[in-house]
């Protein structure tokens, strides 16, 4: 598994453990420049295409974590993923209480994405 991959399964579990200790939502996009540096901005009202061009970003992943989801979004050349996880009491809450479970949903224009090897 490739660098990209590793780095968005590490971010998601990251912020899936925020997200169960307490910590507030957010929305954060991380970029990874070409010399290997790291920048991490808000994200509301950037698309993962805008971001890789205004910064000059060879790598891009945006952290959503609302209400106990948390989504990924990545891109870095030809690869782009989408990764969801979801906390156990969110997911009890959508249970018990038949409320509306919907992930937070990917920017305006964010074509889906397919799953690596598809």
């Amino acid at each position: 598994m490739g660098a990209f991959w590793t780095d968005a399964a590490s971010l998601l579990e990251t912020a899936g453990r925020a997200s169960q200790s307490g910590s507030p939502d957010c929305d954060w996009a991380i970029l990874i420049g070409p010399d290997g540096g790291i920048h991490v901005l808000e994200a509301a009202g950037w698309t993962l295409s805008g971001l890789l061009a205004q910064h000059g970003a060879r790598t891009v992943y945006r952290v959503t974590r609302q209400c106990g989801s948390v989504r990924l979004e990545g891109r870095s050349g030809a690869d782009a993923c989408l990764l969801r996880s979801e906390s156990p009491a969110a997911a009890a809450r959508c249970l018990l209480y038949a409320a509306p479970c919907a992930p937070p949903q990917p920017a305006a224009g964010w074509p889906p994405l397919a799953a690596p090897g598809e």
